[in-house]
């Protein structure tokens, strides 16, 4: 029998995947992408710790965005376990993106 899993923040799912899996879903990215340049971005500990260090966040939820350039980013934000978005305190955007900032040996790039 499944779980009771609050369908609005159900943070008991299973989010891990394998090597495999991702370049799968890189590769049907790669065949219709969205911004052609520009493969992902990165947060730094920092940031993502800031916002988990909220009182009363139990995860992450992302929006997607575009920056002034236009380019795809992803909005940062807290939420607590009522799926509630913890919008008066850290949401993050801005990330590096890759490129320039990329892994060029990773095999999640060679997709």
């Amino acid at each position: 029998m499944a779980a009771n899993i609050d369908a609005k923040f159900p943070g008991a799912e299973k989010h891990e995947i394998s090597l495999e899996e991702a370049k799968k879903h890189i590769q049907r990215h790669k065949k219709n992408p969205i911004y052609p340049n520009h493969h992902g971005g990165s947060f730094d500990r920092a940031a993502i710790d800031k916002i988990l260090a909220q009182p009363g966040c139990a995860g992450l939820r992302y929006y997607h965005g575009r920056d002034e350039d236009g380019k795809p980013n992803l909005v940062l934000v807290g939420v607590d376990k009522s799926g509630k978005d913890l919008t008066k305190a850290s949401i993050m955007e801005r990330p590096g993106y890759c490129p320039p900032f990329c892994d060029v040996t990773s095999e999640l790039l060679k997709a």
